[in-house]
This record gives C-alpha cells, sequence and structure tokens, in this order.
C-alpha cells in the first residue's frame, strides 16, 4: 500500500458474515452473542486498521473461520448436554509482561506429558467440522499449516520472537479470537474503535469462553489431565480467573520492562506486517501494558486469597528440571524421574535462539530507561523486592 492510497476495505457487512458462516456450516443457527462485538470489529477493521490487499483478503477469512466454529461449538454443545458437565480441574494459568518467558515456561510443562496444552491446530479449529467425535483432526490440522506457512511468508522475522507451529503448545489467546470479546486483537492490528468498546465488556465473557471451550476440547479428546495455558493477557485479571477457576494454579513470569517493552514492539512489527504497513500504536500498548500490571499490584493487596507463584526470568533462563520442581511443588504435583527426563530432551532439542537471535533496541521506538522507569515504577519496584 503506498504512502497516498486508501486502505481495503471488508467487503462484507457483519449480517453478511453470519448468513455465510450458516451457509459454509449447515448450521441454521441465529449466533445473537456475535452480533455486537462483530459489529464492533468490522468498523474497527475498515476505520483503524489500515490494512492492505492482502490483510484485508486474510481477515474475511479469519471471521468467516471464527463465525463457522462458533456455530459448530453452539450445534455440539445443544447435541451433547454432557459437554456442560465436563470438569476443568486445577489448570494452570502461566502469564506475565509480553517477551517476559511465559512461551518457554508453557512449553517446557507441555513437554513433561503431565499436562494437557492447546496445540497451534486446535486453537486455529477447536470445532469438530461433522460434530463426530471421530472424525479425522487431519482437515483442521491441515488449515492451520496452510495458514502458518502464510504468516511466515508475510513476516519471515516472527518466527524468532514467536514461531507458530501447527503441532506445537500456543497460548489461549488465539482461541479466543472466537470469543469475539478479547485483548488478542490488539496484537495484530491498530483496533481503536475496538479497544474503546472492549474496554467496556466484562473480563467474565473471555475467561467463561475460555472454560466453555476448554470444556469441548476435553471431551473431543477424552483426555483427563490439568490443562496448562498461556497468555500475557490474564495481568490483572487475577479474580475473574479465580471466579471461574476457583483451584486454578497461577505462575506469573517476571523481567525488566526495558528488557520486555522494545521486544514486544518488535514482535508487534513483525505481526501486524501480514495485514497493513501501518505502524503499531506502541505509546497506547504501553499504557495498556502499564494498566494491567497496576492491577495486578491492586489485587495482590485487595485478593490476598489468590496465591500466585512468582518466577524470575534467571529462573526460566535456567535449568528447565528446577523451574518445573518450582512449579510442580507450587501446583502439589509429583515430579517423577520419567518427567525429568522429558524436560531434558525438550531442552536439547530446543535450545535458545534455534532459528536465530530476535534482535530490538530501545532507540528504535525512542525508548529510554527514564521513560520505562517512569511507566512501570510501582512494578519495577515490587519485583525488586520479590528477588
Amino acid at each position: 500500500m503506498t504512502e497516498d492510497s486508501k486502505p481495503y476495505q471488508l467487503r462484507m457487512s457483519a449480517e453478511q458474515l453470519l448468513a455465510r458462516a450458516r451457509e459454509l456450516t449447515g448450521i441454521d443457527l441465529v449466533d445473537e452473542a456475535a452480533i455486537e462485538p462483530l459489529a464492533v470489529l468490522l468498523s474497527a477493521y475498515n476505520a483503524d486498521a489500515c490494512l492492505h490487499k492482502e490483510g484485508v483478503a486474510a481477515i474475511e477469512k479469519k471471521l468467516l473461520r471464527l463465525l463457522c466454529n462458533r456455530l459448530r461449538m453452539q450445534r455440539d454443545f445443544a447435541a451433547h448436554p454432557e459437554i456442560a458437565d465436563v470438569e476443568i480441574k486445577t489448570p494452570t494459568f502461566v502469564y506475565g509482561q509480553f517477551r517476559s518467558g511465559t512461551t518457554k515456561v508453557q512449553k517446557l510443562l507441555a513437554a513433561t506429558g503431565d499436562f494437557h496444552y492447546l496445540p497451534f491446530w486446535k486453537t486455529y479449529h477447536p470445532s469438530l467440522f461433522t460434530g463426530e467425535r471421530t472424525e479425522s483432526p487431519q482437515p483442521r490440522m491441515d488449515e492451520a499449516s496452510e495458514y502458518i506457512r502464510w504468516f511466515d511468508a508475510m513476516s519471515p522475522e516472527a518466527q524468532l520472537g514467536h514461531r507458530f507451529q501447527t503441532l506445537e503448545p500456543e497460548e489461549e489467546s488465539l482461541i479466543l479470537e472466537h470469543s469475539l470479546v478479547s485483548g488478542i486483537y490488539m496484537a495484530f492490528y491498530t483496533m481503536t474503535r475496538y479497544v474503546q468498546w472492549h474496554a467496556t465488556q466484562s473480563p467474565a465473557i473471555t475467561v467463561e469462553y475460555l472454560r466453555d471451550m476448554l470444556k469441548y476440547l476435553q471431551w473431543q479428546s477424552g483426555v483427563n489431565k490439568p490443562w496448562v495455558l498461556k497468555s500475557p493477557f490474564w495481568v490483572g485479571l487475577e479474580p475473574f480467573i479465580i471466579d471461574v477457576f476457583p483451584d486454578a494454579n497461577l505462575v506469573m513470569t517476571h523481567r525488566d520492562p526495558n528488557q520486555t517493552m522494545p521486544s514486544a514492539f518488535r514482535l508487534l512489527d513483525a505481526f501486524h506486517a501480514p495485514f497493513s504497513d501501518k505502524k503499531p500504536e506502541y505509546e497506547t500498548l504501553q499504557a495498556g501494558l502499564a494498566m494491567g500490571l497496576e492491577q495486578h499490584l491492586m489485587n495482590r493487596k485487595t485478593r490476598p486469597d489468590i496465591k500466585v507463584l512468582d518466577i524470575s526470568y534467571p529462573e526460566i533462563t535456567g535449568p528447565g528440571d528446577a523451574l518445573a520442581a518450582k512449579v510442580y511443588d507450587f501446583c502439589g504435583i509429583q515430579l517423577s524421574d520419567e518427567t525429568v527426563n522429558n524436560i531434558r530432551k525438550w531442552e536439547a532439542e530446543n535450545p535458545i535462539h534455534k532459528l536465530g537471535a530476535f534482535k530490538y533496541a530501545q532507540a528504535d521506538y525512542q525508548l529510554t530507561p527514564a521513560i520505562i522507569n517512569q511507566e512501570f515504577a510501582s512494578y519495577i519496584e515490587f519485583a525488586n523486592q520479590l528477588f
């Protein structure tokens, strides 16, 4: 898209997208809960995101995928009311600032064999195509792989910061796109109107949607292990998590914002590129992250009943078996010899900077220690007292 050209607009209205989703799935249900957020999303995509040609085509395809998956999930809940009775026991939520080591912790725990986790393809296509649990998952996997190939071709650098892989653990942020009420949209596009609307919505909507999705996926697989989940978007939302998952284990990673902020901005650049030539709104993100951390600190003071395991960045980059031992002790899980062997095997196969270093610098984004230290002063003081 050239400097003076107009951004591309989505061709379909909310009503047309909903009708097309019904047509594609053959499911004649009216998705009432999708109507308002879908309209807000469309407004933001058309007015704020400045989508380029490839981006607008990808967004139209994405919205149809999300709406089709929503309809299929509703179909299956109606056909199998026992899904609502599935128990999600002691899920572990790994969260923290963007770029603070949450991915490493999640993938290491997933590699133990002791947890149920979300591979990318299930975040991309969580719903059964046919409604039959015996169906092959291969078509869902194939479409997820096709998307990853497209995304990597559009933004090769993104793999250095966060690599999407069909069968590898992925954060539930992507699955929560299906709720249509999630902060994840801001990671890939400028969505001013949506951000303003999202601030008026209760986070309970998103957490409850996650609960239902986990029940649905656990019913599909028949696997009855505790889930390990991961998303930076949970920072500050601890009370909502505990309200829905009373026995959840909260594991928070900590790293100096002087390191996380330029790294997060660099990843935003890479995540926006497949959809738009417009630069991300860095200051908006920075302010939002600082607010989330302030809310987290307030939750610590006002809700002492909510227990959080704190992990420093040096612990994350250190020996994996020591890190796992700390998490397992907090979660009340026995650490077996087999688990330790699985961890060491995963570490040997996944050294740091496996694909190359993800390079970034404060100066690239007009950041200075003075700016960051002021914005995150309360959190930095808190973290320094922790370790």
